[in-house]
């Protein structure tokens, strides 16, 4: 019997790659047209949005883009390296692909039509409307019931203790070096995508925005970290990196809790994007906001998981799990094992 092919599409948000101007206000614009499919942003607005931030942008002299796509296209070959022999008589072919940047995940996906099963893995460990729910959305309404029943894609990552492992171990097993001196002046801020939690009349918002699963996750892995004897840290405080428009957004904001680290005496923070697989506009050069507040201070950012063998070997064997769901729900995987 030939080799089952399976695709495994890495669905990253995807940021500009450069600082040009006509990029970024591409990128901003696809991102803010596929948000008001959730929430409702004007035409004129998405277009006034995406003409003031990329202005910003030119304005601020950014030499370079966003690390993201091409640390997402690293991923991608790391795990193609790790999935390689997992599975007898599976080939796993796996892509890169993104929601606001090209190769846009819904083209990648219409070229999958061939492959034996598409697994999608949504490039961020908590599910909300704008990730999962945007994909599953998508392939309900391009994929036939047979296409769909060779189709996983990967959720509730949150909840993965494997990956609260991978956390930890990229954390204090990386051999970088740790924060010294008194740990009660030490303090590791854990940083999350930030949440609508209430629109402007003090309502819930009518979608999944992820908020629960992210505070559960963030509690898992502090207790982790602060139960792990290599830990140097006497706090570890939650942060979420919000946008602040539309209403009231999760709490405490990276600089609420910046302050209160600092009026607390700690000298050293380390920050570390725990809600986000890679570094991006959002996670990188938080250190110099964080020294604005008080100078004297020490921060240092910790990269995100990024292609860290730890997420690598994190999602491999989500994948292979998927992998077997798809040939046993289509009969070859009995057949493959006679």
């Amino acid at each position: 019997m030939s080799a089952k092919r399976i695709a495994v599409v890495l669905a990253a948000h995807g940021e500009a790659e450069t600082a040009g101007f006509f990029e970024n206000y591409r990128v901003s614009l696809h991102t803010l047209q596929r948000a008001s499919e959730i929430i409702s942003v004007p035409v004129p607005l998405r277009h006034f949005i995406s003409l003031t931030s990329s202005v910003r942008k030119k304005i601020g002299n950014k030499s370079s883009g966003s690390p993201q796509n091409p640390l997402t296209r690293r991923q991608a070959l790391a795990l193609q390296a790790r999935l390689g022999g997992m599975l007898d008589g599976v080939s796993f072919e796996v892509m890169a692909a993104f929601s606001a940047s090209e190769p846009y995940v819904e083209a990648v996906l219409e070229k999958c039509c061939d492959y034996d099963g598409v697994i999608v893995l949504p490039m961020a460990p908590v599910d909300n409307a704008m990730s999962c729910g945007f994909l599953c959305s998508h392939l309900g309404r391009t994929c036939s019931p047979a296409d769909l029943s060779r189709t996983r894609v990967v959720g509730r990552l949150w909840e993965d203790e494997t990956l609260h492992r991978a956390c930890l171990d990229h954390l204090l097993g990386g051999g970088r070096q740790l924060p010294t001196g008194s740990s009660e002046r030490n303090a590791l801020m854990l940083l999350f995508h930030g949440t609508l939690v209430a629109d402007r009349n003090g309502a819930a918002p009518a979608f999944h925005t992820g908020h629960d699963e992210t505070v559960a996750f963030s509690r898992r892995l502090a207790a982790l970290i602060e139960s792990d004897p290599r830990n140097p840290w006497g706090t570890v405080a939650t942060a979420f990196l919000n946008h602040d428009v539309g209403g009231k957004w999760s709490s405490p904001s990276f600089e609420e809790a910046g302050k209160m680290l600092l009026a607390q005496g700690c000298r050293h923070v380390s920050l570390f994007a725990a809600g986000y697989f890679s570094d991006g506009n959002e996670t990188i050069h938080r250190e110099s906001a964080l020294s604005a507040i008080e100078s004297g201070v020490a921060v240092e950012s910790i990269p995100c998981l990024n292609d860290s063998p730890h997420l690598i070997a994190c999602l491999a064997g989500r994948v292979v799990a998927a992998a077997r769901q798809i040939l046993a729900f289509s009969g070859d995987f009995e057949r493959m094992i006679v």
